[in-house]
């Protein structure tokens, strides 16, 4: 009887572990905020540019902000979800 309520709060624990905390959200949430201000700062930098070397330094940097952008949002949603149960 204990094994089956073991296994029945397992999801539960699960789910818990899954969830992020709400200053937790909020931290990744202005992250995310930066990150996309960043990415679009560089983008209209680069565009401005006439020296082909600083064009392509601050294209390299928008992309970088991309994929930190990426990552979080990626990141965040993994972890937003409830666990699955098998």
């Amino acid at each position: 009887m204990n094994v089956n309520m073991q296994s029945q709060n397992q999801p539960n624990q699960n789910q818990q572990k899954a969830m992020l905390s709400a200053k937790n959200l909020t931290i990744i949430d202005d992250q995310l905020s930066k990150e996309a201000l960043n990415f679009k700062k560089m983008n209209m930098y680069s565009n401005a540019c006439n020296d082909q070397q600083l064009k392509a330094i601050c294209q390299k940097a928008a992309q970088m902000h991309k994929k930190h952008f990426d990552s979080l949002y990626n990141y965040l949603h993994s972890h937003t979800k409830p666990a699955q149960m098998q």
